[in-house]
């Protein structure tokens, strides 16, 4: 990736509360439920008041360009892991 997106300065997405989050050097493609494919540039898995745990996909421009939601974490890291088999998702904790 050309340029950072910086999350580590952005507390909070679509109102949760950012746990984890990860940039990755090159974007990587995924394809959503309808199999459009996106280029996916950063994670974050956020918490609402811990009644929902939800892990957002960004473009470049850190709009959210896919989401879903989990009970827990570990569900969400799972998640990430099987889209993107292959990387080692190193998330940084904030």
């Amino acid at each position: 990736m050309a340029d950072q997106l910086y999350l580590e300065d952005f507390d909070y997405f679509k109102g949760a509360k950012v746990l984890h989050y990860f940039e990755f050097l090159e974007p990587q493609k995924v394809k959503d439920e309808y199999f459009v494919e996106h280029d996916v540039h950063a994670l974050t898995i956020c918490d609402y008041d811990g009644e929902e745990t939800m892990l957002f996909y960004f473009d470049d421009d850190l709009e959210v360009i896919m989401e879903f939601e989990f009970m827990i974490p570990s569900q969400a890291k799972e998640k990430a892991a099987e889209d993107f088999q292959g990387i080692d998702i190193q998330w940084k904790n904030k």
